[in-house]
């Protein structure tokens, strides 16, 4: 049997999430039940007018979730009892930058094969991000959602509030005072990053200049840009913001801030041209915790978003264990200082 699958040109999600959610929603309704045989990659491809890495994606996804199971030579087929238990969980983002990829896996890590996370960008546009809601409500257990950038106007707020309040799981800062809805893991503002930036105080006197590099792919926030701004003028750093980073703008005794992966990795390249030494002639610190700024030549300094912790909450959340997350928790930037500053 063929799952009927209504793909929406307008939808935010990609297609081999829209193929897996079309065959997880015909196997609740018993539409498609144990033993079903679905369509062939190439059957699905020609019938459904779409790629076989979408098919394919779409089936291995199923597979590992225990939904559908393959049998070599004759197909993939629908597997035992549906697991009703298994969440379905749709993280809304402006875009899907490494952060929210960490906090992604960080949520599967703690919960496995108990849930199905999808993810959709809003390219942070309001209208975006109160179409993707409305659409795909119904289609979800649970939306983590992380409305940066967003106005906090009557439209865009009604349209949270749409969302059942147990469903709707709100991370970062901006929305607190407004919107009394859902459950709220708080991290991040001017007030913390300004608290951040001052407990790397000591290690950041021994230089001039500090430089705060913008992400190319990505856009940063005004409260994160004012913490900066302020902590320079009150402790008197001279200061700039890069749009770019370039060879030329690296110079000895100053230090760096940058946002994402590929900054932080031009910026070692051109140190190691140019002779100059991490922590010693330059010092760096990163926005974003990795394997590489852990690893680096000693290691890079890191004030990030806690997607650890965030990752832990949300699981517990998910799971529904009353008494472990508050409908409301506040949470520290996470911080490593390290020889890079």
């Amino acid at each position: 049997m063929n799952p009927a699958l209504p793909f929406h040109s307008e939808s935010r999600l990609p297609r081999y999430q829209q193929v897996a959610n079309a065959i997880l929603n015909d196997i609740e309704k018993g539409i498609l039940t144990q033993g079903d045989r679905l369509p062939s990659i190439n059957e699905a491809c020609a019938e459904w007018y779409l790629s076989k890495d979408s098919i394919k994606r779409a089936y291995e996804t199923l597979c590992q979730s225990g939904f559908i199971t393959s049998v070599h030579r004759r197909g993939f087929f629908i597997a035992g009892s549906p697991k009703r238990h298994a969440l379905r969980v749709l993280m809304v983002a402006g875009q899907l930058t490494d952060c929210v990829k960490q906090l992604h896996d960080a949520i599967t890590t703690n919960l496995g094969r108990e849930v199905i996370v999808d993810i959709c960008s809003y390219n942070y546009q309001r209208h975006l991000l109160c179409q993707v809601l409305t659409k795909h409500l119904g289609d979800y257990h649970y939306f983590v959602l992380m409305p940066h950038l967003i106005g906090q106007d009557p439209a865009t707020l009604q349209c949270l509030r749409n969302v059942p309040g147990k469903q709707l799981i709100l991370i970062g800062h901006q929305w607190q005072e407004v919107l009394q809805h859902g459950h709220h893991l708080r991290y991040g503002g001017e007030t913390a990053l300004f608290e951040a930036l001052h407990n790397q105080l000591p290690a950041l006197r021994k230089y001039t200049r500090l430089n705060l590099v913008l992400p190319e792919h990505d856009c940063f926030d005004a409260e994160s840009i004012r913490a900066f701004r302020r902590f320079c003028t009150a402790y008197e750093f001279d200061f700039n913001l890069l749009d770019e980073l370039t060879e030329t703008d690296l110079k000895p005794r100053q230090a760096y801030f940058v946002a994402d992966g590929l900054h932080l990795s031009t910026l070692v390249d051109y140190c190691q041209r140019n002779g100059l030494r991490l922590g010693e002639h330059v010092g760096v610190v990163s926005f974003l915790e990795t394997d590489f700024t852990r690893l680096l030549a000693g290691g890079v300094s890191v004030i990030a978003h806690p997607s650890a912790e965030v990752g832990r909450l949300v699981a517990q959340i998910l799971r529904a264990q009353p008494g472990h997350c508050p409908a409301s928790h506040s949470l520290p930037l996470y911080q490593q200082c390290r020889a890079s500053c």
